[in-house]
């Protein structure tokens, strides 16, 4: 056995009785777990006769499609790295990621990225010509060979790849994951965010689910119907997506007959919490984990009082928190969380540098935790979020679960700002909730009572000078407020 991730998931679905099963649901056509492995073996023949060599990589500017499925499978029977984008980028992003993974083709699907095809920037095909060449059973030693390159979500500075290795893979997403062989998942994380292919690729032919692809970004309407028509059971979103799927006729229907639904890539608001637990109970879990070392700890809101809890860490993933100045902090104090991983990917500026991984390490994740007596990890923010506002330390999300506790508030963030005598306040960004005609309800009126409410729960310094209404929060494609955009705003005299 060559330890090839493609391999050895196509012998787990033979020695499952999985073959005949449908792995994949494309609109109303069913793709069994052997079509899936027959179309992988077609298109690394494609890959090897376009002249691709082991470890080349191939840029994978595809929506989530049986093509997608096979493109990264096949990439993987023939020893190539795959690397998935985001087609819905501009022009400008997308050119920038193919700079920076240097790869010898480019898959493109003529709807989405068709423009590659004339840019001159990489060579190009499409995933049907590929699936059209002989089949090559044929498959490329994995073990430490690179498989795949994701690029990191890019809130902190310009996005770099993280490659994994062959032997990197091969669970079957989170370890409280309800899927199996009798349930139907929808993702709405893509397939080039690390998320999306736990849920959607991995998690599916690793445990025998059925997993619905949309081609097409998901709507939360569309959504509901996908989730109407194929009677899904198990559902994956981040939480921004949820709270939109709330304000959809139609939604208590499908959110009542899931079996699990897993929320993850941003913080479950208080507000979220508090609309969702009721409808879903403990089949609702909050997942936490990062792109460089994959998930880290997670579990049912309905079981803990405070939003900040996310849950026990995996048993895999021995955590701490540490101080500044180096050493263990006591049980519910915070600072930052430390995790003990088997390995660790770090981001690397071009895809020709080529995996930077850690083994047996102590991670530093960048988030601002804690840890209680009872073992739960609880997640207040980033540490590079936190905001100096008249010397004292700011954690943004105490203050942004404040305003969005507000009944007439969907969605908040804050940011610094510098006034005009040149010292700095907090700004709120501030989507409102829409009114009983649907339109949202923003305004003086509103801005005043959220400004009213943190000048009575908050310490003076906590306290926003002012609140912008915005019809969204900016958020990069993995849904994860952009504040960079946010600070930018701010750096202006209010």
């Amino acid at each position: 056995m060559s330890e090839n991730v493609t391999q050895l998931l196509a012998e787990h679905a033979r020695g499952s009785g999985w073959n005949d099963r449908p792995a994949f649901l494309v609109d109303d056509r069913a793709w069994t777990f052997a079509e899936v492995y027959a179309g992988a073996a077609r298109v690394a023949g494609g890959y090897r006769a376009a002249g691709l060599r082991e470890g080349d990589r191939v840029l994978l500017a595809l929506p989530d499609s049986i093509e997608m499925v096979w493109c990264l499978l096949g990439a993987w029977q023939a020893g190539v790295v795959a690397v998935p984008v985001n087609v819905q980028m501009s022009q400008a992003d997308l050119a920038r990621d193919v700079a920076t993974a240097e790869p010898a083709l480019a898959v493109v699907d003529p709807e989405t990225a068709g423009w590659l095809d004339t840019a001159g920037l990489v060579p190009t095909t499409g995933a049907a010509a590929l699936a059209e060449a002989e089949p090559d059973t044929r498959f490329a030693d994995g073990g430490d060979a690179p498989a795949l390159a994701v690029f990191t979500s890019g809130t902190t500075g310009p996005p770099k790849l993280c490659f994994y290795l062959h032997r990197n893979f091969g669970g079957a997403g989170s370890p409280i994951t309800a899927a199996g062989p009798d349930t139907v998942g929808l993702s709405v994380s893509r397939m080039y965010f690390m998320g999306g292919l736990g849920s959607g690729l991995f998690t599916t032919l690793g445990t025998g689910q059925t997993a619905v692809l949309s081609r097409p970004r998901a709507t939360p309407a569309a959504a509901i119907e996908l989730m109407r028509r194929h009677q899904v059971t198990v559902l994956f979103a981040q939480p921004s997506f949820l709270a939109r799927m709330l304000l959809e006729p139609g939604h208590a229907e499908v959110l009542g007959r899931l079996r699990q639904a897993m929320c993850a890539g941003e913080v479950l608001t208080a507000r979220l919490r508090e609309q969702l637990v009721p409808i879903l109970g403990k089949r609702l879990l909050n997942l936490y984990g990062a792109t460089e070392i994959g998930g880290i700890a997670g579990g049912p809101p309905a079981e803990y009082d405070v939003p900040s809890a996310v849950g026990p860490a995996y048993h895999d993933m021995p955590t701490r928190v540490v101080g500044a100045d180096g050493n263990e902090v006591p049980a519910g104090e915070q600072g930052e969380l430390h995790v003990r991983v088997p390995f660790a990917t770090r981001g690397v500026p071009k895809g020709s540098d080529g995996p930077d991984q850690l083994t047996d390490v102590w991670w530093h994740t960048g988030d601002l935790a804690s840890i209680g007596e009872d073992g739960i990890v609880h997640v207040h923010g980033r540490l590079d979020d936190v905001e100096v506002i008249g010397g004292q330390n700011v954690v943004p999300g105490e203050v942004e679960r404040l305003l969005e506790s507000h009944p007439r508030v969907l969605e908040a963030a804050v940011s610094v700002s510098r006034l005009a005598a040149g010292d700095t306040s907090l700004r709120a960004y501030v989507v409102a909730a829409p009114g009983e005609d649907g339109q949202a309800a923003g305004g003086d009126e509103l801005g005043a009572e959220l400004l009213d409410l943190a000048r009575a729960q908050l310490s003076w310094y906590k306290v926003p000078h002012d609140v912008v209404w915005m019809d969204a929060l900016p958020r990069n494609g993995n849904g994860k407020i952009l504040r960079r955009q946010l600070r930018a705003s701010g750096d202006q005299f209010v």
